[in-house]
Formats: structure tokens, C-alpha cells, sequence
């Protein structure tokens, strides 16, 4: 350990990575990327570009800047941003692009504003909800603030702020002690993931590789290939047939983004959908992950066939994601991978408790972003702080035991399924809430802890998993390259600047334009969607164990993830990697099936041709990929800001 960690602190002396001007453009970079992102969700109805772990919101901002630094090579070299300062901008810019729309603050913003302004004599919100929920947990309609808020200011009138300091006050400590926690989590992991595990973190290689902008860098040998440069003018001539199709009948749309079919009846529909994005990040994942992937996805759709033929009501669905069984088979495969990555990790966590409870023996952690003992420390008393809160939200206490592990581990599933994957479309399918929900049932969970648990749909994040990943992914993009403990801090602040500047973009535009008006899920369908189940929830009472015994499912899917561990590992000849069972029945991965299909397709007969040498060769056309998506999306939310405004086209969201 002592050896690795002076070889870590040996390497990033070579060059200083936190410096003013890279603080400064990382600033410029995350204010960009939180402002294109919700503007071009809420205002101009277009595409969703934070959906992924690598949002498109942060990659175009990020390449820009990459082929600035290239241009500055030759004009300004004294501007010119070395790998290491590019690397800090990237590190915390997957930080705080997790952040606006739908990652964090479309959900909050939207659950609080809405709590009261959507309640009618009809849904009852009024009667079975709004005398549970604190003064202080979300803003008061009693002045209307909330219609302004949703209907727009009246002329002459100031934005009626005032309702929302004590609830943002309160959250942020909250959702900040959350993140905090987890932070913790990916410190005290980080050593067992990147240095003894070596996992692949697939979606960083294609960021670092944007930083590489020096002379005879892997950027400029990517841009002076033909390769990149067939790639990026197939897709670009598709985009801007289509951007033609907008203004005249003379170009046809050409439709390679949609479709589904199915096998046979009672089969649910797979999606016909060809996502450049996903195919471009897709190539950089492991060979065998991509097939497991595709055939997870079969079998779960033939699991789902069975489901229909049998007419068992709880896993019948058209399309696998609406499976409520095989979303809490995929969610025990999840838990189980979560618990199973500690218990490898089990010596390493002992080393870091050692080193809390003993800060003079021999563990060294001085390459880490915080020491172990603070890292310990810090996880304990964020989680304390958030059980008191939740606590004195209204929560009760087993609810809040359950609660909190589920959350934890699932964030902490999705996190390793992100690192060793490398598939930028991988979610959750339960949410944390809605299984502690479904495991204890409403006659055991009183109306005020179903409420206080239906404010937890704040952490939906599309099922991203929160920040969590997000820190894993920004803490390998900039190992070994900058001092830990520096790096921690710009993280930090990196979060804190992307969420004060997402809320008050997020309040600025409801209040200006009237958030029902806004397009684009999140603020006008956050509440309804939160608190209607709670009203069905009590209205109807779930049984505990869930309606149909749905959280049974749970277990099989932890049973099934065991066995198919234990294959992988006293198998060599085992072909499918046991992770495509945790994410088989989820929207993200569903959604782009197809996609990921022609990826695995390609890269197969790549390796079978000449090996990783010219699956190395073949890197640029899959860059060229990335990059004219990100390029023409950009380029079509221009043309709709000047020609569409408010009309928007979406064309990039799985």
C-alpha cells in the first residue's frame, strides 16, 4: 500500500493541476452546462441532454473547450490548458452537471412548489396530506406564491422568493449531507476499486481522452484520422436532413431514433432505436458486458412473455420497464451487487477502519481525497444528521432504517454497474422510497411517514442513483494526476456552484415564464407523480411485502445474482457477466437495446479481425460518433432558439 501511494504522490508532482485558470474556465464550463441544460429542457421543449452518465449537456461545453485548447496551441500557447488542468475541469464538471433538470433540482423544485399548488377537493391531498407535512419542509401557498410560481409573476409584481427560503434552507442540508455521506463512501472505496480491482470506468476514458489536447495527444491523432471524419460527416448528413425536414416537405424525416417491433404476440415490445451517443460510449465497454447486456435484455423480455401468457397481473406489462416484477428482480440483483462489492472489498474496509480508529498504524492513506479517519467520521455524522431530519420531518424511526441502507446500496449498486460497464444509459428501476413503501405496507407505515416518504422522490434522478456515480466517475477521471486533498475541495465546490446556479435558473424561469408552461416532465409532473401514489397508497392500502407479493421478486432477483456470481467465478467457460442482470428490465438500457446490439455487433467482428490492435484503430470512428451528436444537438438548439422557441425538436435523448 505504502509503495502505491508514494508512486501516486510521486506522479502528480510532475505538474500542478488545481490552478486559477483552471478553477476559472471549470466555473465557466459547469455555469454553461446547468444553464444549456435546463434551458434547453424547460424553455425550448427540446431534447434531454443530462439523462446519461456522461450528459451531452456537460460533453459539447467540454469539447469545445478541447479543440479551443488546439487552436490555442498554435496562436495563444501561453492559454493553452495542460491534460492535468483539463482533467480538474472534467472532474468537476461530472460533478455538477448531475445536478439541474432532472438529476436533482427539477425534482426538488418541482415536489415543493407542487405539494399545495396541485392539491384539489378531488385528489385529496388536503385531507390525507397537507397536516403531515411540517411548515418548514415546503413553501407555504397561502399568498399565492406557488401560482406565480407555476402561472408566472403578474406585471408589476416581484417573484414572491421569500416562501422559499426556510424549505431550500432545510433541503439543502439535507440533500448536502446526503452527498456528503456518499462522498465518503467513494473515498473509502476508491483504493479497492481503481487500485485493487482495476475496474475499467470505460465512460472516463472517452473524457480523458478529450483532454489529451498536447501535441501528438490521442485528440489530435483522433481529429487527423479519416476514420473520425467518416463517422462524424454520416451522422452529421443525417442530423441536417432532418434539421431540413423542420422548414420544408422536400426532406423527408428520416426516423432512425424511434420504433419498436416484438417477436410475437404477448412479447413486449423491444425498442428500434439507433442512439449514436450509445453506440459511441457503448464501443469503449468491455466485449463480453455488451453481450450480456443484449441477452439479459431477451431473457427478462421472454420472463415478461411468460408473465403476459400466464396472466400473472404483477410482471405483465407491454414493455419490460412497466414489469413491476422484473423491476424488483433487476432491484435485489442490484442490492446483491452493492453488498457483494463490500464484502470483496471486506480486507480493504478493514484497513480503513483500522486506520479511523487507529491513526498512527501502518495503513496510508495520504493518497486519498480525505484521510480514512475523516472519511469514517464524516459518513457517520452525515448519516446521523440525516436521520434526525428525517426524523424530525416526520419520518418513523424503522422507516428511516430501512430507508437509508436501501438508498445507500442502490446508489452504491449503480455506481459499480457505471464503473465497470461503461454504458452511459444504465438507471434504476424501484426507487428507494417506493420499495420501503411496497416491503412494510401502508397499515404498517402511519399517513405521515407516507408522506414524508413520498418527498423522497427528490432522489429519483431518472434513476441515476443521485451524485454517487457522478463522484466515482470524477474521482477516477482525475487520479493520479493532481494532489488528493486539493481535488476534494474543488469537487465540493464544484457541487454546491452547480446546484445554487440550477435553483435559481430554475426559480427565475417558473417565475418568469410560469413552470406549468415549461416543457419537459420534471416540474409540473414531479408532485402529481409523487403524491398521487401516496394518496392510492393510502386510499387503497398496499399489503406489506407489496400487491401481489411484488417484493418476494426482490429476493429472487438477490438469488439469482448469487448464482450467477458464483458461476462467473468457478466457470471460466461461463459467457454471460452477472451485472446485465441487474439493469436487464430498466428504461435506459431497454431503450437503446437495439443500439447496443450493432455496438457489440461491430466490436466483435473487430476483435476477431485483428485483435485489440485494431479495436484500437477503430476508436476514432466511434469518437466521431460522440462528437457529431453532441455537435447536432447543439446545432438544432440554435435553429430552434431563432425558428422554434418554445417548439422544440427532441433529438438526443436515449
Amino acid at each position: 500500500m505504502a509503495e502505491a501511494s508514494t508512486y501516486r504522490a510521486t506522479e502528480v508532482q510532475s505538474g500542478r493541476a488545481v490552478t486559477p485558470r483552471a478553477i476559472f474556465v471549470a466555473i465557466v464550463i459547469i455555469v454553461a452546462t446547468v444553464l444549456w441544460d435546463e434551458w434547453m429542457a424547460y424553455y425550448m421543449s427540446g431534447s434531454n441532454i443530462s439523462r446519461s452518465h456522461f450528459p451531452l449537456a456537460l460533453l459539447f461545453p467540454f469539447l469545445s473547450l478541447a479543440v479551443l485548447n488546439i487552436i490555442a496551441r498554435r496562436a495563444l500557447p501561453s492559454l493553452v490548458l495542460t491534460p492535468p488542468e483539463l482533467r480538474v475541469v472534467l472532474g468537476m464538471g461530472l460533478v455538477a452537471a448531475i445536478v439541474p433538470y432532472d438529476g436533482v433540482t427539477g425534482h426538488l423544485i418541482g415536489v415543493l412548489a407542487g405539494v399545495y399548488y396541485f392539491a384539489t377537493p378531488e385528489n385529496g391531498w388536503n385531507f390525507y396530506l397537507h397536516h403531515n407535512i411540517p411548515t418548514w419542509l415546503a413553501p407555504q401557498n397561502d399568498t399565492g406564491a406557488m401560482n406565480w410560481f407555476y402561472e408566472g409573476t403578474p406585471a408589476g409584481h416581484v417573484p414572491a422568493l421569500g416562501a422559499w427560503i426556510t424549505p431550500l434552507f432545510w433541503w439543502t442540508c439535507f440533500l448536502g449531507a446526503v452527498a456528503f455521506a456518499v462522498f465518503c463512501v467513494v473515498v473509502m472505496l476508491r483504493r479497492q476499486w481503481v487500485d485493487h480491482e482495476r475496474l475499467t470506468y470505460p465512460i472516463v476514458e472517452v473524457g480523458t481522452l478529450l483532454t489529451e489536447t498536447q501535441q501528438g495527444g490521442r485528440l489530435s491523432q483522433v481529429f487527423s484520422s479519416p476514420l473520425f471524419w467518416i463517422a462524424f460527416g454520416l451522422v452529421m448528413l443525417l442530423k441536417v436532413w432532418n434539421i431540413g425536414s423542420y422548414f420544408t416537405p422536400i426532406f423527408p424525416h428520416i426516423p432512425f431514433e424511434g420504433g419498436q417491433f416484438r417477436f410475437y404476440p404477448d412479447f413486449p415490445f423491444l425498442i428500434r432505436r439507433v442512439s449514436f451517443y450509445a453506440i459511441g460510449f457503448g464501443y469503449f465497454a468491455r466485449l463480453d458486458v455488451l453481450f450480456s447486456v443484449w441477452v439479459w435484455v431477451l431473457l427478462s423480455g421472454f420472463e415478461v412473455f411468460l408473465f403476459n401468457k400466464f396472466g400473472y397481473t404483477p410482471g405483465a406489462a407491454d414493455r419490460q420497464w412497466q414489469s413491476p416484477a422484473l423491476g424488483w428482480q433487476s432491484g435485489g440483483a442490484l442490492i446483491f451487487l452493492a453488498i457483494w462489492s463490500l464484502w470483496m472489498g471486506r480486507a480493504h474496509l478493514t484497513d480503513v477502519w483500522r486506520k479511523a480508529v487507529q491513526p498512527d498504524c501502518e495503513v496510508d492513506d495520504s493518497g486519498e481525497l480525505l484521510s480514512y479517519r475523516t472519511a469514517v467520521i464524516g459518513l457517520i455524522i452525515s448519516l446521523l444528521f440525516v436521520a434526525t431530519w428525517l426524523y424530525a420531518a416526520g419520518l418513523a424511526l424503522f422507516v428511516i432504517l430501512t430507508f437509508l441502507p436501501i438508498a445507500l446500496l442502490t446508489f452504491l449498486g449503480l455506481s459499480r454497474v457505471v464503473a465497470e460497464l461503461g454504458l452511459v444509459y444504465v438507471y434504476y428501476q424501484v426507487q428507494p422510497f417506493d420499495a420501503v413503501l411496497q416491503i412494510w405496507g401502508t397499515p404498517t407505515i402511519n399517513g405521515q411517514s407516507v408522506t414524508i416518504l413520498s418527498f423522497m422522490r427528490i432522489f429519483n434522478s431518472a434513476g441515476k442513483g443521485y451524485v454517487m456515480p457522478a463522484m466515482t466517475q470524477s474521482v477516477k477521471a482525475v487520479d493520479r494526476v493532481v494532489k488528493p486533498r486539493q481535488i476534494a475541495l474543488m469537487i465540493g465546490l464544484s457541487l454546491i456552484l452547480g446546484y445554487m446556479v440550477s435553483v435559481a435558473n430554475t426559480l427565475y424561469l417558473g417565475y418568469a415564464y410560469g413552470a406549468y408552461n415549461l416543457g419537459n416532465m420534471g416540474l409540473k409532473n414531479a408532485a402529481p407523480g409523487a403524491f398521487n401514489k401516496a394518496i392510492n397508497s393510502i386510499r387503497n392500502p398496499i399489503p406489506m411485502g407489496g400487491k401481489g407479493g411484488l417484493a418476494i421478486w426482490a429476493l429472487i432477483g438477490a438469488a439469482a445474482m448469487g448464482a450467477f456470481t458464483m458461476a462467473r467465478y468457478w466457470l471460466p467457460w461461463w459467457p454471460l457477466h452477472p451485472i446485465g442482470l441487474a439493469v436487464q428490465g430498466n428504461y435506459g438500457v431497454t431503450k437503446v437495446f437495439f443500439s447496443i446490439v450493432i455496438v457489440w455487433a461491430i466490436k466483435s467482428l473487430l476483435m476477431r479481425i485483428g485483435g485489440v490492435d485494431l479495436y484500437e484503430r477503430g476508436k476514432p470512428f466511434f469518437i466521431g460518433l460522440i462528437v457529431a451528436q453532441a455537435l447536432s444537438t447543439a446545432l438544432v438548439f440554435a435553429i430552434d432558439w431563432v425558428w422554434f422557441p418554445a417548439r422544440g425538436h427532441n433529438v438526443h435523448n436515449y
